[in-house]
């Protein structure tokens, strides 16, 4: 199909990237800001991978669910391409995504998939990644590596809004070429701004960096510029994240949940289906600890954890020893985990999935249940077919609303041995 091609057409679905797709008497094609059910006029800009993608020209028939976005940057930066619908509507759209990762496959069909909300629909996020690209500051653009400069984001928590504002102030003029840019609660009321770029910068983002961080929210900035194998530092840059009803240490630029609320009541949902006490556990991607503190809290002694990172492998075993916990935290590749005779298995890896443990780890069929925490439907379709086959069958399905307004999911999907 060539481009700049008008067509009208009816959104069947969106997308587990957020784009509608659209069906067209000239085939189907990928369009951001529609929803389902919706007929549209699209205009054909591109063909990449197989995939025709457009641009939105009008809505001729209106969703239901369709709103108003509350941000005036909706439609620019591409961020929150479901900011256009109802809560009920988003609830809809991303169960859809999870219900049909687990379709026909054994127990799905008599599984009730849940669904748990996020309590803010803004103002929620405790870690968000920007960029810079030559005087502009903002997030990158959907299907682009372009910046769109955005003055302020509003599901940044307060004290991530308040740090933006400080981050574009000090260094909208002095840093060069470009780069990323990490934003984290450190505590409490408390960022942390991490850079990181390819490109050497002059004096003067040095001296920036230190002003950043002795201002407002932000206490703590680190720099990776360049050849520079350890990033300079300024200010306090260790973590905390609150997991649950305790507080964790975590390193520096290590993974954390997005949201707080949410994150609280992925772990007692995990630690539940997991049903530790008294069992043998392998957790597998335990990063700092978000699962594992309260999992070897049921669990003592009988709890083996791996992960890749090393310092989130010290900051595991740190988090443990401050509660005097018992439990093996092991540096190593998850896919190739400890022999042993485990009853539960339990794991949350990255989007790639665990497509290799399942294939060639060995470790199924013998655990008698498997908590799978994920954060890519489309992976997670892949491996529960393959756990399936295992002589393994789904008997929970959960939805948890980590990222309001976006397209993406956390989930949590448990099977048992049939």
């Amino acid at each position: 199909m060539s481009t700049d091609l008008r067509l009208e057409g009816v959104v069947r679905a969106i997308g587990r990237g957020g784009d509608a797709v659209v069906e067209t008497d000239r085939g189907v094609v990928l369009v951001p800001g529609a929803l389902p059910g919706e007929r549209v006029e699209i205009l054909v800009t591109q063909r990449k991978r197989g995939a025709r993608r457009g641009r939105l020209l009008g809505v001729l028939e209106t969703a239901s669910g369709r709103v108003a976005p509350p941000c005036p940057e909706a439609s620019r930066c591409g961020g929150c391409p479901l900011m256009i619908a109802a809560p009920a509507l988003q609830r809809e759209i991303k169960l859809g995504f999870l219900r049909e990762a687990c379709r026909d496959l054994p127990g799905a069909d008599t599984t009730l998939a849940r669904w748990v909300p996020s309590p803010l629909g803004s103002g929620y996020r405790r870690r968000a990644r920007l960029a810079w690209d030559r005087g502009r500051f903002g997030y990158r653009r959907l299907h682009t590596r372009r910046v769109v400069d955005i003055e302020s984001c509003m599901i940044l928590a307060p004290p991530l809004a308040a740090a933006w504002t400080e981050a574009r102030l000090h260094l909208g003029g002095a840093l060069r070429g470009e780069g990323q840019i990490q934003l984290e609660l450190a505590s409490p009321g408390h960022v942390v701004v991490g850079l990181s770029t390819r490109d050497a910068q002059p004096p003067a983002v040095f001296e920036s960096c230190a002003e950043l961080a002795r201002s407002g929210p932000v206490v703590g900035v680190a720099l990776r510029a360049g050849e520079e194998v350890a990033p300079a530092r300024w200010g306090e840059t260790e973590l905390t994240l609150r997991s649950g009803a305790e507080t964790m240490v975590l390193p520096a630029g290590g993974f954390s949940q997005a949201n707080d609320a949410v994150n609280e009541a992925l772990i007692e949902t995990v630690v539940k289906l997991a049903e530790p006490r008294g069992a043998s556990v392998l957790e597998l991607h335990c990063g700092a600890g978000n699962f594992t503190v309260p999992l070897a809290a049921e669990a003592p002694s009988r709890l083996v954890a791996v992960e890749q990172d090393r310092a989130a492998v010290e900051a595991c075993r740190a988090n443990l020893a401050r509660r005097k916990l018992g439990a093996r935290v092991t540096a190593g590749d998850a896919n190739d985990p400890p022999r042993g005779s485990y009853d539960v298995v339990v794991l949350d890896p990255p989007r790639q999935g665990a497509r290799t443990l399942f294939e060639k780890s060995g470790l199924l069929p013998g655990p008698k249940r498997v908590v799978y925490v994920s954060c890519d439907t489309a992976t997670l379709g892949r491996d529960l077919e393959l756990v399936t086959r295992s002589g393994y069958r789904i008997d929970h399905m959960i939805a948890f609303d980590m990222f309001p307004q976006t397209a993406h999911l956390e989930s949590v999907v448990r099977l048992v041995r049939s």
